[in-house]
């Protein structure tokens, strides 16, 4: 069953320092999660009635007419879509039985390098440049099952839906009343997950460092990641060979779902630095690579901001549990897709 959701766009007064802060849908139907911007188009995620969907809309009308994959077995569930810049659309599903990514083309379906996920890989945090792709996953079998049986839940709880970036942290990957902060020296009984990747055509993949969540340069070349240890998550850069590591961010808190700017020469990502690691208050942050300058650019009271790309130069979408006739509060139980102007000064 297709859904597409066209709405109106709805302005409310918002605080001064979100006065450039604009939910784009308005309906409590639909968990609209991680988008994903490449050329001109733009993709994300949405889960109405227990079932995902990819969507496709333009960049530049996001009001438009949207092309959307939907599942089409039972128990089948589609998820992390990633916009290629040809219009394609990159995303993971379990519709052979087992996890893998796959690509959509205008007229066809293609899944890739099959043989590494059905004998181990269960790839997380898709991303895709040019011909390179990246993912992660862990490598504790114990945890494959537990994995997959989380991708596959269709009733997965909505903080887990929105955060997925908590999967790897023992204390933080189920849904629980509360949760310690994170912050250095929360233990972690999960192993460190690992970066993989591949080249579009090859069937060969290459295990690169432990991290995950990595965000590809437009030209496939670098990534950013995250790496946890001791319950500490920092922003980490390197090249797609491995090589040149660099740390970006020694923040004492959990700085996580990084997005590389066209350019290459800044970073958006989600961190709870201002809310002294709590888990339920993430706000959107850019960081200059050459400087290391960090700017917040959302904050509010018991809001989840997560997953942000660049639409363009000045501008991010996100996804984020914000009441969109409060915007500095949060709602229950739902996702919506939301876009803030960057400060003049960045």
């Amino acid at each position: 069953m297709r859904y597409i959701f066209i709405f109106c766009l709805s302005f409310f007064v918002q605080p001064a320092w979100a006065e450039n802060l604009t939910p784009l849908y308005s309906s409590p139907l639909a968990n609209m999660t991680y988008p994903s911007v490449a050329g001109e188009y733009l993709v994300y995620t949405q889960r109405v009635n227990q079932e995902h969907q990819i969507m496709r809309l333009h960049r530049t009308d996001l009001y438009g007419t949207a092309k959307d994959i939907s599942t089409r077995f039972t128990n089948e569930v589609v998820r992390n879509g990633v916009a290629l810049s040809n219009g394609d659309i990159a995303y993971v599903s379990n519709r052979l039985g087992h996890v893998a990514p796959w690509l959509s083309h205008e007229h066809q379906e293609t899944t890739l390098a099959t043989g590494a996920f059905q004998a181990l890989l269960v790839p997380n945090h898709l991303d895709v440049s040019a011909q390179t792709w990246v993912f992660d996953s862990t490598l504790e079998t114990t945890r494959t099952p537990r994995i997959i049986n989380q991708f596959t839940d269709q009733r997965l709880h909505h903080e887990l839906l929105g955060q997925a970036w908590r999967m790897y942290h023992s204390k933080l990957w189920t849904f629980k009343s509360s949760y310690p902060q994170t912050q250095q020296g929360l233990s972690n009984r999960f192993q460190q997950a690992y970066l993989f990747s591949f080249q579009r055509g090859e069937n060969e993949v290459s295990m690169l460092s432990d991290g995950f969540d990595a965000s590809l340069s437009q030209d496939g070349k670098r990534m950013v990641f995250v790496r946890e240890t001791n319950g500490n998550f920092d922003l980490w850069l390197q090249n797609s060979d491995g090589s040149g590591l660099k740390q970006l961010t020694t923040n004492t808190y959990a700085d996580v779902e990084p997005s590389l700017s066209p350019d290459g020469k800044r970073v958006v990502f989600v961190s709870n630095r201002n809310s002294r690691g709590d888990v339920l208050q993430t706000f959107i942050h850019t960081l200059d690579i050459a400087s290391g300058k960090v700017t917040t650019i959302t904050s509010g009271l018991g809001v989840i901001d997560g997953g942000p790309a660049w639409l363009d130069d000045n501008t991010i979408i996100f996804h984020s549990n914000r009441d969109p006739k409060a915007p500095n509060t949060d709602t229950v139980d739902n996702w919506r897709l939301w876009t803030v102007s960057l400060p003049k000064s960045l």
